[in-house]
């Protein structure tokens, strides 16, 4: 039975009603209810998610030294392209990671003037959080907001942290030789998995894409949804680049055997955990990204790999080593100077996010360049292993 005091009793009551009426809806459905229904979803609310008081870190809030690295790639990748320049960034949470870029941006001459910063935001309640905490830049109109990615092509860099693994997935179950997909429904006064056909034949198309047959009785997640998007993306540019960080696999290693049960999972208050029908609106739902797919998926509108590393080489390329010294040296006094050790190598170390992280990086339009940030080794290569 489901508490009150442990979900969003209307969130509950508006997923139960849409079973009621049109039975069983798929995960990704659920999920999308779940995370993004206006004023009531996980994302849609003015809590803290982030950050010690939340229910996970990112790597903007670990340190700034993430979004100066950033930012030092974007100067790099406006000088490719020339003239005027649009950051986009998608899914900007409080808005740590635009203040940051913002910042290390005006320490360039000239360059601030001429990169535009566009946050693109679904949450009324995030706009005017990341309003309040980048009020210097939006009163000069530097940064603007928007709910949806602009549809005038432009020139610039589309930029996520932590986006795409949020989009919501449909979970499907290889059964009896075939794709099976688990459905939303009811149990008594809660929610149950329910196993059904596909709904739709783009769930099957997508597994023949990436050449993968999953095991018998294995569960997987299909993220149509980042289909959708990086097309949009690559729609949306006419010219620059695609930053994309975040955690996943090639397709390979995300639909491999021994992965059973995919790799769906709740976030609240630093811990994971399985019970999708829990705390509905109060917890994170996330699952890993196909690098492979979001691969294919962006040649299908002109954007090739520029390259593709993990966090830490990313930033060493970039010339975090340095910089992390001079943050250092800069700390007023030893508890200051912990913190900021503690936070850079949470960054920058292999065994926590440094390896746990990945960039994807494309572009189009361009000649393919070479970037500071890949510098430290790519290997776009292992996104294309036979399965």
């Amino acid at each position: 039975m489901l508490n009150d005091a442990d979900h969003e009793p209307e969130l509950i009551a508006l997923i139960g009603d849409e079973i009621a009426r049109h039975g069983p809806m798929t995960f990704a459905r659920f999920m999308d209810v779940a995370l993004y229904a206006p004023g009531l979803g996980y994302y849609m609310r003015d809590a803290e998610r982030i950050g010690a008081r939340g229910d996970y870190y990112t790597s903007s809030s670990l340190h700034p030294l993430f979004g100066e690295m950033i930012a030092r790639q974007i100067e790099e990748m406006a000088g490719c392209c020339g003239g005027t320049f649009t950051v986009i960034e998608q899914g900007a949470g409080k808005g740590a990671l635009a203040y940051d870029i913002l910042f290390a941006l005006d320490q360039v001459p000239s360059l601030g003037e001429r990169v535009a910063y566009l946050i693109v935001e679904r949450s009324p309640a995030m706009r005017d959080r990341q309003r309040r905490l980048l009020e210097p830049w939006a009163t000069s109109g530097r940064v603007r907001w928007a709910e949806a990615l602009p549809t005038s092509p432009i020139r610039g860099c589309v930029v996520s942290n932590e986006l795409v693994d949020a989009f919501p997935v449909h979970r499907v179950l290889q059964q009896n030789g075939r794709v099976a997909e688990l459905y939303v429904g009811m149990s008594g006064e809660g929610f149950a998995d329910v196993v059904g056909p596909p709904s739709t034949p783009e769930l099957e198309a997508y597994l023949r894409r990436i050449g993968v047959t999953l095991a018998e009785g294995q569960q997987a997640e299909i993220n149509l949804a980042a289909v959708e998007w990086i097309r949009q993306v690559g729609r949306a540019l006419a010219r620059g680049f695609v930053l994309t960080v975040d955690y996943g696999y090639p397709a390979d290693e995300l639909y491999a055997p021994h992965r059973k049960r995919g790799t769906l999972l709740a976030y609240f208050k630093h811990r994971t955990n399985e019970a999708f029908y829990e705390r509905i609106g109060r917890q994170d739902l996330t699952a890993h990204v196909d690098w492979t797919t979001l691969v294919l998926a962006g040649q299908d509108v002109g954007l090739d790999v520029t390259g593709w590393t993990d966090q830490t080489s990313f930033l060493l390329g970039l010339g975090a080593a340095a910089a992390a010294e001079a943050h250092l040296a800069a700390a007023a006094d030893e508890a200051e100077r912990k913190r900021t050790l503690a936070g850079i190598r949470g960054l920058l170390d292999p065994r926590d996010m440094g390896r746990a992280f990945q960039v994807l990086i494309q572009h189009k339009g361009l000649t393919p360049p070479r970037l500071r940030c890949l510098a430290f080794g790519s290997s776009p290569q292992a996104l294309f292993r036979e399965s």
